[in-house]
């Protein structure tokens, strides 16, 4: 009999939203709502079979057993909104709650499991929400860091202060960047993945992005406006933060955005040629240091435990050198860099491919799934996953959003 006290997991991907709004009652638009209840089984990825997953809809078998097929660890399941008035439940011992990401509202949601978990989870820095955490989700402290970066160390591989991200707390301060850089990217405050976030390819604003950035200036007090850079590579910096200041290095995740900065997909299995053109051996772990010594130095190592991603940028500059932007935002949470690390113990050593979000607005993953399983038999070799398409989250459920992977 296993005895061992469960993690709980719950997938709330709009938890920065939640932090900039900063009420326990906030509640995302209908669409992200359904991406998180579509979404909900991700935590798979990394829970233990004696971990409970939070979801909305319980997994479906044939989903479940296809999983079980290629040799993943299945956890249990429970229904979220149930699980918060089941007397048995309420009383089982936990070890800790693991949500994505923090922010007032998951804190408020999973308060009636905070009395049954170890006295581990109760000391860490995020057991319960200050209001100083919340600058630590923002794009103002993933500028300090950045600061600190090309400040404090010896490389010259970094990207130039004059392109900086720059804090505007009004129209014309933004549309002053915006005739000195022409091309420019706004970012909300506490925002990720590509949402709130405006790139701007041309040098004047239309009606419809003055209002978009007057509320976001009206609701969370300013943003971040950079020049539009030209970028080479996405990646990020992973860690385990184990909240009393050490910082654990756990890889590289590799991913690819839209035109408009939007999230796609994370690399796995491999890592993209131009990184090891680009930067040595020396210089890959100068960065991860760098990054570190940063992080730590803004106390993020202290008041936060659990995993975090920093991302950054190979991007090439005017006089076509290859130059690093080391610290484009800082997520404390999980991310799709995590997963990516997770499952890459799932590939075999002869494949790569890519861990993909499914978002398409004129179609659903049910119909996806099944065009793609046809098209890209999945095949394992050794154990492990060699080719071909595999869903990660159920095929059967009527699902809109969905998460694959997709392997040659």
């Amino acid at each position: 009999m296993n005895t061992k006290a469960p993690n709980i997991y719950i997938f709330n991907a709009t938890n920065e939203i939640a932090i900039a709004n900063g009420t326990v009652s906030f509640m995302p638009n209908k669409i992200l709502t359904r991406f998180e209840q579509d979404l909900d089984i991700l935590p798979i990825c990394y829970a233990e079979p004696e971990d409970v997953i939070l979801v909305h809809q319980i997994p479906d078998e044939k989903f479940i057993k296809s999983l079980q097929d290629v040799g993943m660890n299945i956890p249990h399941f429970k229904l979220f909104p149930q699980a918060l008035t089941d007397p048995r439940f309420l009383k089982i011992e936990k070890a800790e709650l693991r949500p994505w990401g923090w922010s007032p509202r998951i804190h408020h949601q999973l308060a009636p499991f905070k009395s049954q978990c170890s006295q581990k989870f109760s000391e860490q820095p995020n057991a319960y929400w200050k209001t100083e955490h919340k600058e630590l989700y923002s794009r103002k402290l993933a500028l300090k860091c950045l600061e600190h970066i090309v400040d404090n160390s010896s490389s010259d591989r970094y990207i130039s202060k004059d392109i900086f991200p720059i804090l505007c707390t009004t129209q014309s301060e933004v549309e002053e960047l915006q005739q000195k850089w022409q091309q420019i990217v706004i970012k909300s405050p506490w925002s990720s993945s590509g949402r709130g976030l405006q790139v701007l390819r041309k040098a004047y604003m239309n009606k419809s992005i003055r209002q978009v950035l007057g509320g976001a200036l009206k609701s969370q007090g300013y943003v971040m406006v950079e020049a539009l850079l030209d970028k080479k590579l996405d990646f990020s910096v992973q860690f385990y933060s184990n909240g009393k200041g050490q910082l654990e290095y756990l890889g590289f995740g590799f991913f690819k955005t839209d035109s408009k900065g939007q999230y796609q997909a994370n690399y796995v299995g491999y890592t993209p040629e131009l990184l090891n053109q680009s930067l040595n051996k020396k210089e890959q772990e100068l960065l991860i240091d760098d990054v570190k010594n940063a992080l730590k130095a803004h106390n993020i190592a202290n008041e936060y435990c659990g995993y975090l991603g920093v991302d950054c940028m190979l991007i090439q500059n005017e006089k076509l050198q290859i130059k690093i932007q080391p610290c484009l935002e800082i997520n404390l949470r999980y991310n799709m860099g995590t997963i990516a690390i997770k499952l890459a113990s799932y590939i075999h050593p002869k494949s790569k491919g890519t861990f993909n979000i499914y978002a398409d607005t004129t179609s659903d993953f049910v119909n996806f799934n099944k065009i793609m399983t046809i098209e890209h038999p999945f095949e394992m070799k050794d154990g492990k996953w060699l080719k071909g398409y595999l869903p990660l989250t159920s095929p059967n459920q009527d699902k809109h959003f969905g998460a694959y992977i997709f392997l040659e």
